[in-house]
């Protein structure tokens, strides 16, 4: 039998791969099943779905690593997470770090809701625990979407740990005390989060040209949302927009693009 080319030696027998070029310089992958009379059987563009369609032209099991957590954790590692925000990011993957060594050998139709209250009821740290469920829940959604399962997610109706909610509030006599002693880059972010009622991590990375006409845009970095500000209206610069005035008037001659330098 001819050895496969290196493009294929990853692919199961019968497979290939397709590589077209694009006119705007991308390259298109495609995978098709090639059957005993020389036929190609297009199998689309994701190689996870497209394994799947071959074992089932090849009517054998699904693929090993298809089957189980681990792989269903790879993917989403792969093609989910990094599509998120920094700290969304970062938080799922400390949660995928939990979840892994519970969970990374199971068949992925063998998780049933028991198992899932199982591992809430073991963890110590009850609050993480919760975030951890609601991330293996996202996982389970979209292994139903890729075709890695077609059971009901098992996370579905699973009871939460109860959390405290936050309620402390800095009233004016806490905020009068830290402003007073603040230094003025401390001051100018008080005064924008307040003005803007965005979270500090979006804060300190408003741009001195985040601005449009007589809005100023934010794009928060957890949502990815979008936001316009007025910062102008008829009757002249509102609160914020003199604070934004003000701040780029100081920052002149610094090679910052950010506000708070």
């Amino acid at each position: 039998m001819r050895p496969r080319n290196n493009e294929n030696r990853d692919l199961p027998p019968g497979m290939v791969r397709r590589k077209r070029p694009r006119k705007n310089g991308k390259v298109w992958i495609g995978y098709y099943y090639r059957d005993s009379a020389g036929k190609e059987i297009p199998l689309g563009t994701d190689l996870s779905k497209a394994r799947l369609k071959w074992a089932e032209l090849e009517a054998k099991d699904k693929p090993a690593d298809l089957t189980m957590m681990k792989g269903m954790f790879d993917r989403y590692v792969r093609d989910v997470i990094p599509k998120k925000g920094e700290r969304t990011q970062k938080d799922n993957m400390a949660e995928l770090k939990q979840l892994r060594p519970t969970f990374d050998e199971a068949p992925i139709d063998s998780i049933t809701p028991f198992n899932i209250a199982g591992y809430r009821d073991a963890r110590s740290a009850k609050v993480r625990a919760n975030r951890e469920i609601a991330l293996l829940s996202h996982v389970f959604n979209m292994a139903r979407e890729w075709g890695l399962t077609e059971r009901e997610n098992p996370c579905q109706g699973i009871r939460k740990n109860k959390e405290a909610p936050r309620d402390y509030y800095a009233n004016a006599t806490v905020w009068d005390a830290v402003y007073a002693v603040a230094e003025q880059e401390l001051k100018e972010a008080m005064d924008l989060g307040y003005l803007t009622g965005q979270r500090p991590a979006d804060v300190l990375i408003m741009r001195s040209d985040d601005t449009e006409g007589d809005y100023f845009l934010v794009t928060q970095g957890k949502t990815g949302q979008k936001l316009r500000i007025l910062m102008r209206t008829d009757a002249g610069e509102n609160s914020l927009g003199r604070l934004v005035r003000e701040i780029g008037e100081r920052n002149i001659g610094h090679p910052s693009k950010y506000l708070l330098i």
